[in-house]
């Protein structure tokens, strides 16, 4: 049992093998990222899981269904992003913040959206020091594909946030400056 009360809410897990689809527990007013930067705790708790093998399909076609379990307790190392829960709190004055973005490039697939980093820091200063969880906004799943160059890729799914780690992610895009009509910085928004 836990030691302090928890507050359930529904999750899609993704990791490089597995989709996992079912409940996770956040401590009241807590985000998904801070519980899952949380020291001391490798595993991450879920209860009532469907498993599937990797993939983007959502939601899952019920045929790819590999297994179901009351219980799953999850390597935090292995979580790649999920989808679920709340934004992180941010711990420090909105003043103190900005919002840049970013793609996050995984094998076949980026994520894009907006990450909350303290103004002026450099991008590669921030990734070094940060905890890997973190909440990226107004983000969008987006297929890589041989046939079509990057800019012209739709969204195959959007989201308000989600929860990356960036520990799990090859390579961190940061949106290039330039005009905000700029066609080219369609990936970009």
């Amino acid at each position: 049992m836990y030691r302090q009360p928890r507050e359930a809410h529904e999750g899609r897990i993704h990791t490089v093998h597995y989709r996992l689809y079912g409940m996770m527990y956040l401590i009241p007013g807590g985000g998904t990222a801070d519980l899952l930067n949380a020291e001391g705790k490798d595993y991450l708790p879920t209860t009532g899981v469907l498993l599937y093998e990797a993939g983007h399909q959502h939601p899952p076609d019920p045929k790819d269904l590999k297994a179901s379990t009351n219980f799953v307790a999850v390597q935090k190392a292995r979580i790649r992003w999920l989808v679920g829960g709340r934004p992180a709190t941010l711990r420090t004055s909105r003043a103190m913040v900005e919002r840049r973005r970013l793609a996050l490039l995984y094998s076949g697939y980026f994520l894009s959206g907006d990450l909350e980093v303290p103004k002026g820091a450099r991008l590669s200063d921030f990734l070094s020091s940060t905890k890997p969880f973190q909440t990226l906004y107004d983000a969008g799943l987006y297929l890589l594909r041989p046939d079509r160059p990057v800019i012209e890729i739709e969204p195959y799914e959007r989201f308000e946030f989600v929860t990356v780690n960036l520990a799990q992610a090859e390579g961190v895009l940061e949106a290039p400056a330039g005009k905000p009509d700029d066609t080219r910085l369609t990936l970009f928004g």
